[in-house]
């Protein structure tokens, strides 16, 4: 009997010392662990974060470039993964709506116009939280709501010209729009296509010269005329937005620019220039890198010439980064498009591949080339007016007229009246406001 109740309290006290093991653990440095609290509720491991990045390929902005910028991020968080997407062609607005259509709309998209998806309610409204990081994000508030983060300036359109065409042809920098008429009569007589233009893919770069002609010649006298326009106040047909159309449209008419300007892009236009195939290239401060980037031709600049010779300048403040409201990593796409505007070597990286101009409350430790800090100091001078064509928050558009002007330019060189373009965009403009209404 002594010997079972032997054996009995035994066994007990290995089960004892078994369960006593598994409930207190020791780790492997010695030390005994707390017990679980019973009263806090363990917080569960986060999925990791998958974001799409619809982003756009340009001779400045290159595949390097976007590769680098991701990597930046990722190596920083490595939690989060991105998948770049790239849009086809330089019209990411056009790409991202067929993304949108069929379901794939991206996380985070880069430089999309916001008019053209504010109805659908597809852009997400950045916290303050982001917004107190980024100078100048709230000067590009639509209704209070800011769904843009900007990461610089530009001035679109200044004239870039071939200094040694300027030089054999007699021809100096003009201030007025006599002298510059002046100027593309005596590069005529000298041999060379005064000015370039281009189209095919890329319509948006038929109108670089009718932009900044609208922006000096009407926003300098209305630089409220696109909200007038909304009121219903103003008008494309009215004279004084013709007359700025019918100025640009003489220069077609004596045959003033490339005869092949609807059938190059914008690769081959801005390649056309460095070639030394025309004296003049109306286009946004973004070309100054290309020019740095080269060694052919010496480039000078001088802003769109005006009646009296006062400088207008077309100014945009903008950046890429949106994100979508449907986005299953809300935070996450907000932390991305915050970083990447952001971050110094990212910032470096784009004044030196697009020639960004810097905001105020920015510091960019960059040494500038000559013809840069030319475009720098231009655009401190004169009036300060919006870009046509390329406004952002309230001031923008409605969505899709930008396109709408890019074809009616078309149709202008092609032979249609500026009267009847004009009033096609009346009614286009009309028509897409009263359907906004609607919704």
């Amino acid at each position: 009997m002594k010997k079972i109740m032997l054996l009995g309290l035994t066994l007990m006290l290995i089960f004892a010392i078994v369960g006593c093991s598994k409930s207190t653990p020791t780790p492997s440095d010695g030390t005994a662990s707390k017990a679980p609290d019973p009263t806090v509720t363990p917080v569960p491991q986060s999925k990791p974060a998958e974001l799409s990045v619809l982003v756009f390929e340009t001779p400045n902005l290159t595949a390097q470039f976007w590769d680098a910028a991701i990597k930046r991020f990722t190596d920083k968080h490595p939690n989060i993964k991105i998948n770049k997407v790239v849009s086809p062609d330089t019209d990411r607005t056009k790409y991202a709506k067929q993304l949108l259509a069929t379901g794939q709309f991206p996380d985070v998209l880069m430089s999309i116009t916001a008019q053209d998806f504010l109805a659908s309610n597809s852009l997400l409204p950045f916290e303050d939280k982001y917004l107190s990081k980024v100078p100048g994000a709230k000067s590009l508030a639509i209704d209070g709501k800011v769904y843009q983060l900007p990461w610089g300036a530009q001035t679109i359109s200044y004239i870039y010209y071939n200094k040694k065409m300027f030089k054999d042809a007699g021809a100096t920098e003009p201030k007025t729009w006599k002298e510059f008429m002046d100027v593309v009569d005596k590069l005529k007589g000298s041999g060379v296509t005064p000015l370039l233009y281009g189209g095919a893919k890329d319509p948006w770069t038929t109108t670089f010269l009718l932009d900044g002609i609208i922006s000096a010649d009407v926003y300098s006298k209305e630089p409220d005329w696109v909200s007038k326009r909304k009121k219903g106040e103003v008008k494309f047909s009215d004279p004084l937005f013709k007359n700025a159309v019918l100025k640009w449209k003489s220069l077609y008419d004596s045959k003033s620019f490339n005869a092949d300007g609807l059938s190059i892009g914008y690769a081959q236009l801005q390649d056309a220039f460095l070639k030394g195939k025309g004296a003049m290239y109306p286009m946004g401060s973004w070309f100054v890198a290309a020019a740095d980037a080269q060694k052919d031709i010496e480039v000078g600049v001088f802003p769109i010439p005006t009646e009296d010779g006062a400088i207008i300048n077309p100014y945009a403040v903008g950046g890429p980064a949106f994100v979508s409201s449907s986005s299953k990593f809300k935070e996450e796409a907000q932390m991305f498009a915050t970083e990447f505007v952001t971050d110094p070597p990212n910032v470096l990286e784009v004044v030196k591949s697009d020639a960004l101009i810097p905001l105020e409350g920015q510091t960019v430790d960059y040494n500038y080339s000559p013809l840069f800090k030319q475009v720098i100091e231009l655009s401190k001078q004169g009036k300060k007016v919006n870009a046509f064509g390329w406004e952002n928050g309230d001031a923008a558009m409605i969505a899709g007229m930008t396109d709408e002007i890019n074809k009616a330019a078309q149709n202008i060189i092609l032979g249609k009246s500026v009267d009847s373009e004009l009033a096609v965009l009346d009614a286009k403009w009309d028509e897409i406001s009263a359907r906004m209404t609607k919704k």
